[in-house]
């Protein structure tokens, strides 16, 4: 005789996350991950400034700038870590809110969406497709900011192209 319980229709047990992501806005949910993202740069931004100011231009002062050069590389690596970390922050952003199952699908569509390379599907619910749009123009404007900081602190060892150049007269 079976069990009058097991007849019973069996309910999806609705996740805290799920209640998150019904709750929320797009918007607003992109604007608070957007904040942490913004403040992730800043922190790596000025680390990457202090270690110019702090190291390499001393170094490049005292000894040459082939000598500063590895400080320049390190700058390169915790600017490429900063956007790692962007993108793992998307992620596991949209696997708190319940948006997406699971982390590795999570960091691929943080990943592509984030660089705007856009492989792959949208696999956002569709209210909350905005979400693609504010992961990309997270990353088009962080991508911005660091290529910006790449650029001041390489001209410091290619200081004869910031020099004016000459003006011949006129024969």
């Amino acid at each position: 005789m079976p069990d009058a319980v097991s007849n019973l229709p069996i309910e999806p047990v609705i996740q805290d996350t799920e209640v998150l992501a019904s709750s929320i806005s797009p918007v607003l949910f992109g604007g608070m991950v957007m904040i942490i993202i913004l403040s992730n740069h800043a922190v790596f931004s000025e680390i990457v400034q202090w270690i110019h100011i702090h190291f390499t231009m001393p170094i490049r002062d005292k000894k040459g700038p082939w000598m500063a050069r590895p400080f320049l590389y390190l700058t390169m690596v915790l600017i490429l870590t900063s956007h790692l970390v962007d993108i793992v922050i998307w992620a596991y952003a949209l696997v708190w809110s319940g948006l997406v199952k699971n982390i590795s699908q999570a960091l691929y569509f943080s990943g592509s969406t984030y660089t705007t390379l856009g492989y792959g599907e949208d696999i956002m619910p569709p209210a909350w497709n905005a979400i693609t749009a504010v992961i990309a123009l997270s990353g088009m404007f962080c991508i911005a900011w660091t290529t910006s900081v790449l650029m001041s602190i390489i001209t410091v060892f290619h200081p004869h192209r910031l020099k004016a150049p000459k003006e011949k007269p006129d024969a």
